[in-house]
């Protein structure tokens, strides 16, 4: 287990927001839960990167605290703005506003894996425009990820697990915050596994098993990750014989 040395807060959290986005929130039928209801597709219907206005934010968190559809619709929306954003502050301040309502929405559906997921994300989010307070939020990140995991892992093609491998692989090691490459590798497989295609899972691994020290096992992981891009024709013979002199070497990688 290779942990990650320790370091003060310096922007690691340019870190897991690459790998997840903004959810699309679809009307459907809706199903029970504990203090609520959700809609039956939400967990699966899963879409990344759906756009919203600023108008439509503030619409649906109007009705947030009356509505657990609402508030999750508002806290995804709020991370669109975020990521859509220029202006470094009004980033923060939308960061802050979905985290909150992201949280109002875990308070009224408990069991919705996705609540949790962009609970984890929004903070997520706060954390990258405001450095200061970076490692603060990382426990808050861990937890609604790991609670995500639990209830809905396939969400985002994996995306809970994939949150957590990121944010184990970069966050600072022990005393400082929580890093830890063999807890990476964990939750990278864990993502792999629900969704073996989706590029970036594999890609998380490999960085993993490369911290780990274990080069052989990531030199399979970009070995089946590039021979799922293949490139267009004219490209395509010097492309074949690089993926079969990546061969030779990832099973260089295993004999030694």
């Amino acid at each position: 287990m290779k942990k990650r040395p320790a370091a003060f807060p310096k922007l690691f959290v340019v870190f897991l927001f690459v790998l997840a986005a903004c959810a699309h929130l679809p009307d459907h039928p809706l199903h029970k839960t504990e203090k609520e209801t959700v809609s039956a597709t939400t967990e699966t219907g899963f879409h990344i990167c759906a756009p919203c206005t600023r108008d439509q934010s503030q619409k649906w968190a109007s009705s947030a605290r009356q509505d657990g559809t609402s508030s999750l619709k508002a806290a995804n929306c709020y991370a669109f703005l975020v990521k859509q954003g220029k202006d470094k502050r009004l980033r923060l301040a939308d960061a802050v506003k979905g985290r909150k309502l992201a949280e109002t929405a875990v308070t009224i559906l408990p069991k919705s894996g996705l609540a949790h997921y962009l609970y984890a994300y929004l903070t997520g989010l706060e954390a990258e425009n405001d450095s200061l307070r970076g490692l603060e939020l990382v426990p808050i990140i861990e937890r609604e990820a790991l609670i995500a995991s639990d209830l809905s892992p396939v969400i985002d093609h994996g995306g809970p697990n994939r949150m957590l491998g990121t944010l184990y692989l970069r966050a600072p090691g022990f005393p400082v915050s929580i890093g830890d490459s063999a807890r990476a590798v964990d939750h990278y497989r864990l993502a792999v596994d629900q969704d073996p295609e989706f590029l970036e899972n594999r890609l998380g691994l490999a960085e993993a098993f490369l911290a780990e020290e274990e080069s052989g096992k990531a030199c399979l992981e970009l070995k089946k990750i590039l021979s799922k891009m293949p490139p267009n024709s004219k490209v395509r013979p010097p492309w074949k014989r690089a993926l079969e002199l990546l061969k030779r070497l990832c099973d260089m990688q295993e004999v030694e």
